[in-house]
């Protein structure tokens, strides 16, 4: 096999402009391709000029401008689609993270040079969770990515499908849903599960443990703890929902919800009208060590999401900090929760099991314990990017020495 020696990972958006799924995964690629030797140049937006960086000795961030309107992904790369005709011929090969997205096939048979993609999720998947909503609970913007979106998403996946030489579904869930709806390609896919980096999350942790004995920090109560953008689907409104029957049987718990997004005025109404303002609260953005922070520091963890691009990076992050996780009872999320042993799924989109799953966490910390511990063993066994990282390069050397179709 012969090892590539220069790496282009192509992404609309890279932290730490934002922390998005995958984002993160492109971050934490990166970092650690760079770590195992291996030249890496992130093409990402978040500049109104193109702006290069060197993040360490094989780490190269050029950012180029992107349109600010969904569909970004796709809008990213033909915006600078000229850009990346005169870049891209000197590496070894592009690796485009953002499935669907991708127009590298247009440029492909004059570029020569062998492209990757990464599957997330299915663009008809998530145009059937759209269904799942009344129209008054999607923003413009939201609406327009799950229905105009999907023709663009569905010409885009068809290109990456013909012309890549290489797909890794991010994903168990995903891949049955590639297999079934797309008839993917088995000999040309390689499963590999989304990761975190687990040396990045013990640091900010140990920072943490160590601010928190100096200030001999104490919290009364007990928290709960979401975060994601604040849009219909990633299933906020039902957890908040939830909130009144959780205060029933504990009155001294907190939820705290950080993001921000178009369900933001609909979801202070809620809290106003269950009146809850003592109980949640809108965190909006935080700087990523803060959310960390504040994930550890909580008693439990819910992210009632009905779609993810893979499994949920917030989940695991989440379980590296030894937290219980409570979610929806989704595929994306059985890829990496097993029921009442590393995490907890209740039925999809049901306020009343949700809100009985807190509460049987909330007063039983020994059960809190023990999931937590089990999820965060997890994460190390089948999560951790460092060996996520060396997959990768096993799938780019394969796909290098048998060269571009």
């Amino acid at each position: 096999m012969t090892q590539p020696h220069s790496i282009a990972l192509i992404s609309a958006a890279y932290p730490p402009y934002s922390w998005g799924g995958i984002d993160t995964q492109t971050f934490d690629l990166a970092h650690q391709l760079s770590a195992l030797g291996t030249k890496v140049t992130v093409f990402c937006g978040g500049a109104t000029r193109p702006t290069i960086t060197k993040e360490n000795d094989n780490l190269t961030v050029c950012r180029l401008p992107v349109a600010n309107f969904p569909p970004r992904v796709a809008w990213f790369q033909i915006q600078n689609l000229r850009f990346f005709s005169k870049k891209l011929p000197a590496f070894d090969l592009v690796h485009s993270q953002h499935s669907s997205g991708s127009i590298y096939g247009l440029v492909k048979s004059k570029i020569r040079k062998p492209w990757v993609v990464s599957f997330h999720d299915h663009h008809l998947r998530r145009l059937l969770t759209f269904f799942n909503f009344k129209p008054w609970k999607l923003s413009l913007g939201d609406t327009f990515y799950y229905t105009l979106g999907y023709l663009i998403f569905d010409v885009l996946t068809k290109l990456e499908l013909k012309w890549a030489d290489h797909y890794v579904v991010c994903g168990r869930a995903g891949l049955a849903d590639y297999l079934s709806f797309s008839r993917i390609e088995s000999p040309k896919t390689t499963l590999i599960e989304n990761g975190i980096d687990l040396e990045k999350i013990n640091s900010l942790i140990k920072d943490q443990k160590l601010a928190n004995e100096s200030e001999h920090e104490q919290r009364n109560g007990l928290t709960l703890f979401t975060c994601g953008r604040l849009v219909a689907t990633k299933g906020t409104e039902y957890l908040i929902s939830a909130m009144p029957q959780v205060l029933q049987e504990n009155c001294d718990v907190k939820l705290k919800i950080f993001g921000k997004g178009p369900m933001e005025p609909r979801l202070k109404n809620l809290i106003n009208s269950l009146h809850l303002k003592e109980h949640v609260s809108l965190e909006g953005h935080v700087p990523y060590n803060q959310l960390i922070k504040e994930m550890h520091e909580s008693d439990l963890a819910i992210f009632p999401s009905m779609v993810e691009v893979g499994a949920s990076i917030a989940i695991m992050e989440a379980m590296a900090c030894h937290k219980s996780v409570i979610a929806f009872g989704y595929p994306f999320n059985m890829d990496i929760i097993k029921h009442l042993e590393t995490g907890f799924l209740v039925p999809e989109r049901n306020t009343q099991e949700l809100a009985r799953a807190i509460c049987l966490l909330l007063q039983d910390a020994g059960l809190r314990k023990r999931i937590g511990e089990n999820a965060f063993n997890h994460i190390v066994r089948n999560h951790d990017y460092r060996k996520i990282a060396k997959k990768y390069i096993e799938v780019y050397s394969n796909v290098v020495s048998n060269g571009c179709k």
